[in-house]
Parts: structure tokens; C-alpha cells; sequence
């Protein structure tokens, strides 16, 4: 027969009792009366410490579960930052120490015990049967014995003072106190070991910064060609649309790199399409033309000497209006100019060209209406062309800021594929040579002329001139030599000729010398680099309209040599002061044209390289 073990299938469970239902305070309204008797005052009194005691213990009891849920919240939350890149990681981690101290002040708020439960967890703690409960309890009968009530509270008062005041001593939950300990060791790595999603949060926080910059960049180049637009129809004006469009992709959507790359490249696209590319040399022949036309208008050599399209399409109209008070000789040189300024009229704009040749032709003939007609054509076209350039130009200008919109979002997306470092160095070498410099020029004239040579090295430079006509000419030239230094010569001739001007050139030995040039640039730069050939006063500045103008006849031929020491040229010019002239005009260059970025920068950093203040 099994037996069975009365202590594990015999014990039966003890059934469940509901919690005791608290004593009221003697103090509360239901048992006012009673809190007169000194005993029941005392007994409250003496529980009021332990009140205390006991909220302390459930505070911390409470606060070792907050903290260990704390830890637990920042386990996660840094092992996601780990896996994923979390930008408000930082902002949360700082929360949730934060919100668990809100959450254990409203807890131990509200865990705040009544005097009434203080009893029952002393009696309960300190095994003092229910005496201080009971003589609450009583308090609130008042049709009790008042003998055995008194009793009891003096027995309840006894007992109370005789309990140790450290009976509510504040736990330590081992479990919970484990997992916190656990849990922060497991913290310090994940806070001070490098995260490896840093650098993509990096990544995108500047690439949504850049996105901001070029969206307000695109939308100052859309406002800028809003406001040059003539028409609603006008290219500008779409344009202007299509980068606005632009600008707000990029602040609704200033991660998403692929798209707004794609979005830049297909305005760029467009834009590339619609731009002449021979914008700038319509642009030279057009100042030519206006300039030429401003002259045959007008009767004077020095009339519209900037080539301004609206001047000249003016002149012309002052000229329709008084074809009829021209002798016949002077319409006939008008036509003639008209004729030689036809083929430059073609190469600023078609309808030019056409209504130059057909105003040449009515003046040839005498037919005044149609020379008016034909020049009021041509001032039109002179400025419908003025108007293609211009739009040319603005086209082109918001093309080139867009690709420097490309490359800072390219840029700020993929940093490591910044663009390699580049060096460049610049040398001097020096042959030696005996050979003299030459200088050569040619022009017209009608009368003896002389020449001047100059040159430095082995032996004097010599210089020679020649020319033609009936009008006063000058020739120029200009002649290197190697030797101790560069030798220069120059020729000159007065007397009758054309007004042209005509640049020679030199030629001089060569060296043998064939190593490196320049690798380190001087820290102080001598005498003989600090000069360039910079005449200003004659060639004028870089920028300037280019232009021959005259006419020319037959005349005597003469011809003129001298050789002579040489002198100091009054073109060679520091340096420091042309340098700005020329990188001005590097960058407005660029800006007008339509190149791409690596040549740009090519060009700045040349420019940069030759800095004299660096």
C-alpha cells in the first residue's frame, strides 16, 4: 500500500482572505470626538514616525523598479542606435531619466500611507496582534464598554513604546536590484564605445543642411530670372517655375539625395538645351556691329565706343528719320559701310545681316522708303538680338550655379569621394644664347619712316618697319631672345596709312634646357618676374571690346631700319597690379559660359596660384 506524505498531497491551501479594511484616522471627521482622550492621542502620535518610515521604504521599493525599467529603456534603446541610425537617440536618453523621476514622484505620491494602514503594517511587522489597529478601530464606537475600551488603548500605548523604531527598514530587492546592476553594466559600452551609425547621422544631418542652403540658393536664381522675364511666355519665366519646384523638393524631402540629384541634373538638362553656345561670339559681333553701325550713323570714329545694341538701334532710327536730308555722295558711303558691316550684321543674327544688306542695296539705288523701312529693321533686329544674348547669358549663368547646386548636394552626400588633391608647380630655366631679339611691324604710310630696335644679350636688337598709304599708320613689334636676359625690339613708322593696328611678333633661339620648371615657387620673386607685358594704354584691358576700324588706300611703300642699344619698355608692368583685371575677367568668363566643373575649378585654382597675396 503507497503511503502518502501528509506534508505535500495532505496540506491543503490556505483559502484566500480578503486584505483588512484599514481603522480610520482619529482625526477624520467620523471619530473627531474621540482624539480628546490622551491615550488615543498619544498612540497616533507614536505612529506618525513610523508613517514616515513606512512611505520612505515604499518609495524606494517603488524606485528600484523605476530605475531598473530605466536601464532597460536605455539598453534598448542604444542597442537600436547600434543597428540603426537614430538621430533623436541622444534626446530620448536624456528623457527617460527624466520621465522616470515624474513617474516615482506621482508613485510615491501617491503610495503615501494613512495612519490607519501604518497600524496595520506595524501590528503586522512588529507582531503586535493587532493592538494599535484595534484601539483605532475602537475610536469610532462609541457604544463600547468604555472600560474595556480604555484598557485596551493603555495595553495598545505600552506595546507601541516598547516597539524598536527601525522595524520599517528600507528593502533591498535582490532581483530587481540584480537586473539594475546588470543592466547598467551592459550600458557602459553601448554609452562610450564608438557608434558606428555617428557618422551616417553626421552624414545626414549636413546633407539635410545643404539641402536647406541650395533650395534657398535655387530659389534666389528662380527669383533672379523671375525678374528679368518679359513675357509669361518667356524661357526665364519657365524656368524660374521649374527651379521653385526644385527649391521645394529639397525642403520637403532633404534626405532623399537620389531624387533631388535627379531633379537637379534634369533643370540642368533643360537649361543646357535651350543655351546657344555661341552666345559670347554673337555677343563680340554684336558689339562690333553696334559700334560700326553707331559710327556710319553718327559720321564720327568714336561714336557708341562700348557697342551698346540700344545706342546703335537709336542711331539708326535718327538715321531713317533724316535719309532724306543726305546728299547723294553721302548716302553712297552710307551704303558702302552699310555692305562692310553685313557680314558681321550675319554673325550677331540673321535677320541683322538680311536687313543690313537690304538697306546697303536701297541706298545704292536711291530708294529712300525702302532704306528707312530696311534700317528700322535692322535697329530692330540689332536689339532682338540684344535680347538673345541677354537671355543666352541668363540661361547660361543659372545653368552654372545649378552645377555648383549639384556638386554641394554630391558633395554632401558622399564625402569620401571629395575631389583629389591637386598640385601644381611652376619653374624657371634659363639658356644661355646669343642671338639677338627682332622686332617687326607693318603699316601704311606715305612719307619715310623710322624704326627703333631694342633688345638685351649677346648683341643689340634690331628693329624694322614698312608700309603704305595715305593716312598716318603705325606698326608694332615685339621680339624675345634668350640670352642673360629676354631682348626685346620694337619698330615704329609715321606718315601716311590706315588707322589699324597690327601686333608683330619675335622669334629668338631656343635652349637646350629640359628640366623641371619651377617646382617651388620663390619666396620673394626678383626683378625679372615680377613684370608682365601689360599694355593697357594701347590693347586696352582684358574684357574690353576688341576691334579694327579704318580705311586704308594705295600709297608710296617705304621701308625703315635701324639698329640701335635697347631701352627700357614702359609696358612691362607689376604684376600685383593687373592680376585683379585678370581674374575678373577669368570669373565673369566662366560665369557666362557653360563649362564643366573641372575645368572651372582648374581655372580658379590657376588664378590662385598666381595670387600675389599669397
Amino acid at each position: 500500500m503507497i503511503g502518502l506524505r501528509p506534508g505535500r498531497l495532505g496540506r491543503r491551501p490556505a483559502p484566500h482572505l480578503p486584505a483588512p479594511t484599514p481603522p480610520p484616522d482619529p482625526r477624520s471627521r467620523g471619530a473627531g470626538a474621540a482624539v480628546a482622550d490622551p491615550d488615543l492621542a498619544a498612540i497616533r502620535a507614536g505612529l506618525l514616525p513610523y508613517r514616515r518610515r513606512l512611505w520612505i521604504r515604499r518609495a524606494v521599493r517603488r524606485a528600484w523598479i523605476v530605475g531598473a525599467v530605466a536601464v532597460g529603456a536605455e539598453i534598448v534603446l542604444w542597442a537600436l542606435a547600434r543597428v540603426a541610425p537614430l538621430e533623436v537617440a541622444p534626446s530620448v536618453g536624456l528623457a527617460i531619466p527624466v520621465v522616470g523621476v515624474a513617474v516615482l514622484g506621482i508613485l510615491a505620491a501617491r503610495a503615501r500611507p494613512s495612519v490607519g494602514e501604518t497600524a496595520l503594517a506595524l501590528d503586522r511587522e512588529a507582531g503586535l496582534r493587532d493592538r494599535t489597529a484595534s484601539a483605532l478601530a475602537l475610536a469610532a464606537e462609541p457604544d463600547l464598554d468604555p472600560g474595556f475600551v480604555a484598557r485596551q488603548r493603555t495595553d495598545a500605548l505600552h506595546v507601541l513604546r516598547s516597539t524598536a523604531p527601525t522595524v520599517f527598514r528600507p528593502p533591498v530587492p535582490l532581483r530587481t536590484a540584480a537586473a539594475t546592476v546588470v543592466g547598467l553594466v551592459l550600458l557602459v559600452p553601448l554609452l562610450l564605445l564608438p557608434n558606428p551609425q555617428d557618422q551616417r547621422i553626421a552624414d545626414d544631418r549636413r546633407l539635410r543642411e545643404e539641402a536647406a542652403l541650395q533650395a534657398d540658393k535655387v530659389e534666389r536664381i528662380a527669383d533672379d530670372l523671375a525678374a528679368k522675364a518679359r513675357t509669361p511666355d518667356d524661357p526665364r519665366a519657365q524656368v524660374a517655375q521649374q527651379l521653385k519646384d526644385l527649391a521645394k523638393l529639397l525642403r520637403d524631402h532633404p534626405g532623399d539625395l537620389d531624387a533631388a540629384l535627379a531633379k537637379v541634373g534634369s533643370v540642368e538638362g533643360e537649361l543646357r538645351a535651350q543655351i546657344d553656345p555661341s552666345t559670347e561670339q554673337r555677343a563680340a559681333a554684336l558689339a562690333s556691329l553696334s559700334r560700326g553701325l553707331s559710327n556710319a550713323a553718327a559720321g564720327r570714329p568714336d561714336a557708341n565706343s562700348a557697342g551698346d545694341p540700344t545706342t546703335a538701334a537709336q542711331d539708326l532710327r535718327d538715321l531713317a528719320a533724316r535719309l532724306d536730308n543726305l546728299t547723294p555722295a553721302e548716302r553712297k558711303q552710307l551704303a558702302d559701310q552699310l555692305a562692310g558691316l553685313q557680314s558681321t550684321a550675319r554673325q550677331a543674327d540673321g535677320s541683322a545681316g538680311v536687313a543690313a544688306g537690304d538697306a546697303a542695296r536701297s541706298l545704292a539705288t536711291g530708294d529712300i522708303s525702302g532704306a528707312k523701312d530696311a534700317l528700322g529693321r535692322l535697329a530692330d533686329a540689332v536689339q532682338g538680338a540684344d535680347r538673345k544674348v541677354a537671355l543666352n547669358r541668363d540661361l547660361t549663368g543659372a545653368a552654372a550655379r545649378l552645377q555648383e547646386t549639384r556638386r554641394g548636394l554630391a558633395n554632401a552626400g558622399r564625402p569620401d569621394l571629395g575631389q583629389a588633391a591637386q598640385s601644381q608647380g611652376t619653374g624657371q630655366g634659363q639658356g644661355a644664347g646669343q642671338s639677338p631679339g627682332t622686332g617687326q611691324g607693318q603699316g601704311t604710310g606715305g612719307s619715310p619712316g623710322t624704326g627703333q630696335g631694342q633688345g638685351t644679350g649677346g648683341s643689340p636688337g634690331t628693329g624694322q618697319g614698312q608700309g603704305a598709304g595715305q593716312s598716318p599708320g603705325t606698326g608694332q613689334g615685339q621680339g624675345q631672345g634668350t640670352g642673360g636676359s629676354p631682348g626685346q625690339g620694337q619698330g615704329s613708322i609715321g606718315g601716311g596709312g590706315s588707322n589699324a593696328r597690327y601686333l608683330g611678333s619675335g622669334i629668338s633661339g631656343s635652349t637646350g634646357f629640359r628640366g623641371p620648371t619651377s617646382g617651388n615657387r620663390p619666396s620673394v620673386l626678383g626683378a625679372d618676374q615680377r613684370t608682365v607685358f601689360a599694355p593697357f594704354d594701347r590693347l586696352g584691358k582684358p574684357g574690353d571690346p576688341s576691334y579694327v576700324a579704318g580705311t586704308g588706300g594705295d600709297g608710296q611703300t617705304t621701308q625703315g631700319n635701324q639698329t640701335g642699344t635697347g631701352t627700357g619698355n614702359p609696358a612691362l608692368t607689376p604684376y600685383e597690379q593687373v592680376y585683379a583685371d585678370f581674374y575678373d575677367y577669368a570669373l565673369t568668363s566662366l560665369d557666362r559660359s557653360y563649362i564643366p566643373l573641372a575645368a572651372k575649378d582648374y581655372v580658379r585654382d590657376y588664378f590662385s596660384s598666381l595670387d600675389p597675396s599669397k
